[in-house]
């Protein structure tokens, strides 16, 4: 029995899962004093309320429905969760009536069971806080209840159950805690970057099927492993992949055409100056329309940057006698852009925003197991041939986890309908898309081929 006890601490000490918590430590115990079935309350501080949390039954089986009952005395549970005392009952349906407890027989008139022994055991930490209720049911052996041994025994599991159960709580709380924050940060990186609202959600579940379905298929990727703690790092990865954009400046966030609005209206005031002033016959009629065609963040034609180009020698004196030009500076290298809406400074800085992913999520003291978020997360811009960013990685310098990222990064661009500056893709040319990048050494071709093969983009 004593070497039961250590093998069952060290298994209960391991594990941080607190349904697997539940489970290992509710059957250990009712192995030990050989109950057919067992529940686990857990102690709500917030409404004084027991929350019936996990059960198990080895007669029969019914569908698990989580409830509350109130921390009083008129339940079992209740009675003992008040007290912190053990309750050892030989007959749930003969109780003395002068008791303040009652046996609630309703879940047996719904499931046919029968309750008859019954030992109910407090859960109480290092300061003899309430932190849950462990009830177990129906004694197999002879003398068919629960014997004093049996209480002497619950007294010595109880306090090894108790303390692992408060870590498992606390690293499930801790867990939660981890969900609300970066849950958080995404809204604070969405309502800087409406234009790619969703865009996140949608790249961590298309990671996280392309790993999950690589991981499975062991004859082809041997050496791919995605444990649970590498599951819940590749999320967070995934989820936080786009965080250092809470660095970058709004306006470039949000350029979704090459010049802002008000900027093209003072041009358009500049030509409608220009036409009544005469100051330059040589103004075509459809120059305002040419420069907002030149404004689309779509590729520049030749005729028109060579059209730009003239515009740019344009000047004259405003009607406050100072000198002025149709375009200025900022606004002729805006426009002059081959493709998309940035000039290329501001890409320069709008590619910084995975340098500060990594940077402000490495400022974040991770635990053991997610270690390698800040890595994995600033990866999925880096290509296998090294000319990506933001370090310039090669090959398997780049994280599987990052590599994988990668496709579900660029399927995501490529195909996503809420972006006003560019149309979505269909996704056949996508894919084509992404398979050339693969051949060109810019992805992993190995994934890519998976990814397409398994058609997990559906």
């Amino acid at each position: 029995m004593e070497q039961y006890f250590i093998d069952m601490v060290y298994r209960l000490v391991g594990i941080k899962d607190l349904h697997q918590f539940m489970e290992v430590a509710l059957k250990s115990v009712r192995n030990i004093l050989k109950a057919d079935a067992g529940s686990i309350f857990l102690f709500n501080d917030v409404d004084n309320t027991l929350i019936f949390k996990y059960t198990q039954n080895d007669s029969i089986e019914i569908p698990f429905k989580e409830f509350s009952i109130p921390l009083d005395e008129q339940s079992i549970a209740g009675y003992v969760g008040t007290n912190k005392v053990i309750l050892n009952i030989k007959d749930a349906y003969n109780i003395d009536n002068s008791k303040k407890y009652k046996f609630n027989k309703e879940f047996d008139k719904f499931s046919g069971y029968k309750t008859k022994s019954i030992i109910t055991i407090p859960l109480t930490n290092r300061k003899s806080e309430l932190i849950g209720v462990m009830q177990l049911i129906n004694k197999k052996a002879q003398p068919f209840y629960f014997t004093e041994d049996d209480e002497i025994v619950s007294h010595s599991l109880s306090g090894i159950i108790a303390v692992s159960l408060e870590n498992s709580i606390l690293y499930s709380e801790i867990e939660k805690m981890w969900e609300g924050f970066i849950k958080g940060s995404i809204q604070a990186i969405e309502s800087r970057d409406p234009i790619t609202r969703g865009h996140t959600e949608r790249v961590t579940n298309l990671t996280l099927k392309i790993a999950s379905a690589i991981a499975e298929d062991k004859s082809r990727f041997p050496d791919f492993t995605l444990t649970k703690d590498q599951y819940t790092m590749l999320k967070y990865a995934s989820l936080l992949h786009d965080f250092g954009k809470i660095g970058v400046r709004e306006h470039v966030l949000q350029k979704a055409k090459k010049i802002s609005d008000d900027k093209l209206e003072k041009i358009k005031y500049k030509i409608a100056y220009l036409k009544v002033s005469k100051a330059n016959a040589d103004i075509p009629d459809n120059i305002f329309e040419l420069i907002s065609k030149a404004n689309e963040p779509t590729i520049l034609e030749n005729d028109t940057a060579q059209f730009l180009e003239k515009l740019k020698e344009i000047s004259f004196t405003d009607p406050e006698g100072r000198e002025a030009t149709l375009l200025d500076g900022d606004e002729y290298i805006s426009l002059i852009v081959k493709k998309g809406s940035l000039t290329e400074d501001e890409r320069k800085e709008m590619e910084k925003h995975v340098l500060y992913t990594y940077i402000y999520l490495s400022a974040i003291p991770w635990t053991k197991e997610l270690k390698d978020v800040p890595k994995i997360a600033c990866q999925h811009h880096e290509k296998i041939d090294g000319t990506g960013y933001p370090f310039g990685l090669k090959g398997d310098e780049i994280h599987p986890y990052g590599r994988i990222m990668a496709i579900a990064d660029i399927f995501d661009a490529l195909t996503s309908k809420d972006r006003p500056y560019k149309k979505a893709i269909p996704i056949d040319v996508a894919l084509n898309i992404i398979k050339e990048e693969a051949e060109k050494n810019k992805l992993d071709e190995k994934f890519v081929k998976f990814f397409i093969e398994k058609k997990l983009y559906e």
